[in-house]
């Protein structure tokens, strides 16, 4: 007669045989089993891996293409994120009647060039000290132009304008105090001034990107005189134009090397 150890036993012995003829079947294999059972993959003591699956990055596109034409399955796509210049292909993302498992990808990083990041920096709208306008104008004269309503204005006066801005403010104060009652006006302007003509207007012409091609940005200049000291604001004019200018202008980088034996979309892709 059986005891409870030995029925517990034949019970778990009965249950391996079932997980593992359910493991086997390629299609479907979905099976219930114990909360304490575990899985393992057994793939790393097979002589080949089962499929091919990993993401290959660079920042050179000739590379890119070449390693998608080599590596590419049926259905396979390259998305170009619009925001982040990054393209990534899925290159066994299937067809709609048999998916792939989309874990094998290529990935494109565009690399932001030196005086793109430099404009970047100084062009997100927040305030700046005026030493960091003026040496962003002195780091890059080649790539500056500056205007103002009269015209051009050039790299020497415009740095040595934003050097120079001052804050003048004139206050007038009238008061009258009487037993029971207190009156008092006031009467301020301030306004930022400097000896040299100072620009409104910056022409940044670069190339943004690696393989990109070169680019002119307008950047608007502000000064806040809200504090003891003036402020410099610069902001890019229509950035957002720019941003999607430059990611069709990738797309179609893409496309040329790759070729047209993979669609390339701008958007991205996400597993579910």
């Amino acid at each position: 007669m059986l005891d409870a150890a030995a029925i517990k036993e034949l019970t778990l012995a009965q249950a391996i045989t079932a997980a593992d003829d359910a493991l086997s079947v390629k299609v479907g294999a979905v099976t219930a089993l114990p909360h304490d059972y575990s899985i393992h993959d057994l793939e790393k003591f097979l002589p080949n891996r089962r499929r091919a699956r990993g993401t290959m990055a660079t920042t050179s596109v000739v590379d890119f293409a070449s390693y998608c034409e080599n590596h590419k399955e049926e259905g396979a796509c390259v998305f170009v994120n619009q925001d982040s210049m990054l393209a990534v292909a899925v290159l066994n993302l299937g067809v709609p009647d048999v998916p792939g498992h989309a874990d094998n990808r290529a990935q494109l990083e565009t690399k932001k060039t030196a005086a793109y990041n430099a404009m970047l920096n100084v062009a997100s709208g927040r305030a700046l000290k005026q030493t960091e306008v003026a040496e962003f104008l002195e780091d890059w004269p080649a790539q500056i132009q500056c205007f103002n309503d009269q015209g051009p204005v050039t790299q020497p006066k415009a740095v040595a304008a934003v050097r120079k801005i001052t804050i003048e403010a004139m206050r007038k104060q009238e008061s009258s105090e009487q037993q029971l009652s207190a009156s008092k006006s006031a009467f301020e302007s301030v306004q930022a001034t400097s000896s040299e003509p100072l620009p409104t207007t910056i022409y940044f012409t670069c190339v943004p990107y690696h393989g990109l091609q070169s680019r002119q940005f307008v950047m608007r200049l502000g000064v806040q005189t809200g504090g003891d000291k003036p402020a410099i604001t610069l902001r890019v004019i229509n950035a957002e134009q720019h941003a999607e200018e430059m990611a069709s202008e990738l797309v179609g980088l893409v496309a040329a090397e790759v070729g047209e034996t993979m669609p390339v979309l701008i958007g991205q892709y996400q597993v579910k």
